[in-house]
């Protein structure tokens, strides 16, 4: 299960800033390529709150890499909590070629990140194209909702973040953009 919290960020320099002073520390800068997949018309992956993606990575500590990524419905619709299911692809530009063969299209999202880890949360300062920054919470180890939110009350307060989290994804958002919602 993944439990994520995204939050639009004004200076992801700041927050970088304040997550090194608390003593987060910084594991990789990727860029990475998510391939999403529509399989209408054979299933409505959008109308069921499911995504399939093949994402495409290359960081500055290790070689480019595929994986594919099946997200299923979010378990409450005000949380970013749901099923995840990832398996690595040896060749993921051969899978995307498989699947636009068959007739699916693609959307392609494209975004600069960089990851960092401080006690049991995992962050990502993202600069998203055409969508702008975000800061990405995931948090290990939590069992429920309840537990979850108490994480990002926390961690809201100590990083200093401020709104409500977005429920979104980036794909839901870049979609928006675009008219396609």
């Amino acid at each position: 299960m993944e439990y994520e919290a995204k939050f639009k960020a004004s200076s992801l320099d700041e927050i970088e800033r304040t997550l090194r002073n608390l003593g987060a520390v910084f594991e990789e800068e990727v860029y990475e390529e998510d391939h999403y997949i529509d399989l209408y018309p054979c299933v409505k992956l959008k109308e069921r709150d499911e995504a399939l993606r093949i994402r495409i990575s290359r960081g500055n500590r290790t070689s480019q890499r595929g994986e594919l990524t099946y997200k299923g419905p979010k378990i409450k619709k005000n949380l970013k909590i749901r099923e995840e299911l990832t398996v690595e692809v040896s060749d993921p530009h051969v899978l995307i070629e498989i699947f636009k063969r068959l007739g699916f299209r693609e959307y392609v999202l494209k975004k600069h990140r960089k990851i960092y880890r401080l006690a049991n949360y995992k962050i990502f300062l993202d600069r998203v194209e055409d969508i702008g920054s975000f800061i990405e919470i995931e948090i290990e180890g939590v069992k429920s909702a309840e537990e979850f939110i108490e994480h990002i009350k926390k961690f809201k307060s100590l990083v200093g973040i401020t709104g409500d989290h977005i429920v979104k994804s980036y794909l839901e958002m870049w979609l928006e953009e675009r008219g396609y919602a």
